[in-house]
């Protein structure tokens, strides 16, 4: 074996081991992982399965060293037995099944034809390998975050696949001028050009977690505010009974007087005058439970506004098993659509339930809309032009069903809109 061929397999195992450490990261939580014994752990892999190779070179034992060490290298991780046999397996049929697609697609079309020296075809298909790796390792993080309700823009995916399958053209090319003469200045080039990749996905995976953060805030920012607005409502009821209790004597006698002169209607007008002074017309929701009155109020504190008719009908005890944050994406994000559909409508009719059933809590929603409906493989997608940035709401409602075992079913009539939620009144720390 030549110092080229010797040199590329190096170059190329390292980012191999960074292709391992990513596919890791897609099945397993790297959350409570010892970084040190992690790194140490993939720098034993990198030497020990180059020594192996370059020492030995015998295929069935780099089949077995690899599968052993990518085996061991699941127990950086909490996991089951079984999870980690499924991805030590899982892992290394996907790198095995690429190498074996390589080495058949360059027997078939002759590669070794093109090259000037017969090092070319092996450090080419080294090359390739590794950035067909890394490409199928970007394809598996895709599904990943689709299962996770992530959503990405079409660009951004594009920019993520283009940048790796951009670098094999010119790593080829500088694989085909390698000679005694400039191997130093090639590896240094072909190094390079694999950083780039690596650094590109850092880039990304610093990206994704702003963009979640953002979320969280956006939600959370949202949760506050429904907070300050039933803050607000209680305040109010307050004062009004307060200074109610203050006129309590003069009411009594004003009333005496009337019924005394036996002026029943004037009584009774009366008597709804102090109604409407103690009632609060935004407090459509009054079932003690500070989270889902205050999501109610504030959000259907809109629907008024726009001119909706509301019926409200709530169940709940003063405390459930589900975290604030849920119920207010959940809610929330039900609720914006909603009224954002029942406003647009001639109707403008917007009925909520919300109830809590043998430990389970369930919400109705039905809302008028104006008909327009789209659909993608089934499922409801917004109407709006700008999709980066809006039907995001039901993404979230998905995602923290699936920490409460819950489920959302959608149908519609003619001009209503329906809206049903399930969510088990069940939280373990552990689980979520």
């Amino acid at each position: 074996m030549t110092n080229s061929v010797t040199t590329a397999y190096l170059i190329t195992s390292a980012f191999g081991t960074y292709i391992v450490y990513r596919f890791m990261k897609i099945f397993f939580d790297m959350e409570g992982t010892d970084r040190k014994i992690e790194v140490t752990s993939y720098l034993l892999y990198f030497f020990t399965t180059a020594l192996l190779f370059l020492v030995y070179n015998n295929p069935v034992v780099n089949v077995v060293s690899n599968i052993l060490i990518f085996f061991l290298i699941t127990f950086n991780y909490e996991a089951t037995l079984k999870r980690k046999l499924i991805a030590t397996v899982s892992i290394y049929m996907i790198l095995m099944s690429i190498e074996v697609v390589v080495s058949i697609s360059m027997r078939y079309f002759h590669l070794t034809i093109f090259s000037k020296n017969s090092d070319f075809a092996l450090i080419s298909a080294l090359i390739i390998i590794k950035v067909l790796a890394y490409i199928a390792m970007l394809l598996l993080s895709n599904f990943e975050l689709a299962r996770r309700d992530v959503n990405v823009s079409s660009m951004h995916w594009a920019s993520i696949f283009i940048i790796p399958a951009g670098t094999l053209v010119p790593a080829l090319m500088l694989a085909f001028l390698v000679n005694d003469h400039n191997l130093t200045g090639i590896i240094v080039s072909i190094i390079m050009l694999f950083l780039i990749n690596i650094f590109v996905f850092y880039l990304y995976d610093f990206l994704m977690k702003s963009y979640d953060e953002k979320m969280e805030k956006a939600l959370l920012m949202q949760q506050s505010n429904a907070y300050l607005k039933q803050l607000e409502i209680m305040t109010q009821s307050q004062e009004n009974l307060k200074e109610f209790r203050h006129n309590v004597k003069n009411h009594v006698l004003s009333l005496k007087a009337l019924l005394e002169n036996n002026d029943s209607r004037s009584a009774s007008d009366y008597l709804d005058n102090i109604y409407r002074n103690i009632d609060i017309p935004d407090e459509y929701s009054k079932s003690g439970n500070s989270e889902i009155d205050s999501i109610l109020n504030y959000k259907l504190h809109k629907a008024d506004a726009c001119g909706i008719r509301v019926e409200v009908k709530v169940n709940v005890p003063e405390k459930l098993n589900i975290l604030p944050f849920d119920l207010s994406v959940v809610l929330g994000n039900l609720l914006d659509n909603a009224i954002e559909a029942s406003c647009a409508s001639p109707e403008k009719k917007l009925k909520v339930s919300v109830e809590l059933d043998r430990n389970v809590l369930y919400i109705h929603i039905a809302n008028s809309f104006s008909g327009a409906l789209s659909y993608s493989n089934g499922e409801y997608i917004t109407t709006k032009t700008d999709k980066e940035r809006h039907g995001m709401g039901l993404n979230s409602v998905k995602k923290s069903l699936e920490k409460y075992n819950g489920a959302i079913e959608l149908h519609h009539t003619r001009n209503i809109f329906f809206a049903d939620v399930l969510i088990y009144n069940i939280y373990e720390s552990g689980d979520i």
